[in-house]
């Protein structure tokens, strides 16, 4: 019969050798497991007891599960913690249905770590599943933010963009034609191409071209440079090919995008002939000042 003292200090038996042989097999008694045989009044480990260290020798090796050292009490079993997973998993569904780059990239930094500390201390973080379901739809919600949305905006933008600068086309013109009524008023209801240039007018300057353009249509603009607002108006705002000129004493044909007529059929008895034309929209300035926008123009949304 020997006495057994426990983890927690106490004493148990005298037990039998045969109760011995099943705390072994359970791990519940080791070689550091101190022991008093009947009779004795020295504790020993068991290691030290030759005829206990046999046994457990021989016991030892089949042993099932090892429970926790006899008298010791076996403590809750740890939960491993998986917020941090979840809050990834959670913010990558956000990602992909309504918050995009906004909640996909917290996605992806709350999946990353979560996925580290899983890998590095497994009993203490777990959710190594959600964090890779987590930061990996970050990834794609970030790729859609960066790569495909832009090229599915992108057309309306265009649209937008272009439809924008027809209607500052539009002003321009507008603009021109008052440019050209009032000149108008002070020199007997002519246009500058109508009247002598003895008179203020560019009559002799005049070129028209095959294409029944004025090719000294700049020549007009800049004796109507009391009448201008500016000299930006006399481009096309989707004209890339024009920039406006510095001054009226340095303006040039490079510096007008619109293309004017030029005749004697051009004044205001003549109110719907077509006195200038924008080549990029196609919109028409007519003699009363009126434009008339293109019908692609137009079309667009």
């Amino acid at each position: 019969m020997y006495k057994i003292q426990g983890a927690d200090g106490k004493e148990y038996g005298p037990v039998s050798t045969d109760q011995l042989r099943q705390w072994m097999s359970e791990g519940r008694i080791n070689a550091q497991t101190r022991v008093l045989p009947e009779g004795a009044t020295e504790w020993k480990t068991v290691s030290e007891t030759p005829e206990l260290s046999s046994l457990l020798s021989a016991t030892v090796a089949g042993a099932a599960v090892p429970l926790s050292p006899l008298g010791a009490s076996p403590g809750p079993t740890p939960v491993r913690s998986q917020a941090l997973a979840i809050t990834s998993f959670v913010l990558g569904l956000l990602s992909l249905t309504c918050f995009f780059v906004v909640a996909g990239i917290p996605a992806i930094i709350c999946g990353h770590i979560a996925h580290n500390r899983a890998r590095r201390l497994p009993a203490v973080y777990g959710g190594a599943g959600f964090a890779i379901a987590g930061f990996v739809m970050g990834y794609v919600s970030l790729a859609f933010s960066i790569l495909i949305l832009p090229a599915m905006l992108f057309p309306a933008l265009s649209k937008a963009k272009e439809r924008a600068q027809s209607i500052n086309c539009v002003n321009n013109m507008k603009q021109i034609g008052l440019a050209f009524k009032v000149w108008a008023i002070d020199h007997q209801e002519q246009f500058p191409f109508n009247v002598s240039t003895n008179q203020g007018g560019t009559m002799e300057i005049s070129a028209v071209g095959y294409d029944a353009f004025d090719r000294n249509g700049f020549m007009h603009l800049r004796a109507m440079s009391n009448e201008l607002a500016s000299l930006r108006i006399l481009v096309c705002p989707s004209d890339s090919s024009k920039r406006p000129a510095l001054s009226f004493q340095t303006l040039q044909a490079v510096n007008v995008s619109y293309q004017l007529h030029s005749g004697t059929n051009f004044n205001d008895s003549n109110p719907q002939a077509v006195l200038a034309v924008c080549p990029i929209h196609g919109h028409s300035l007519l003699c009363d000042g009126s434009v008339q926008q293109s019908p692609r123009s137009r079309r667009h949304p």
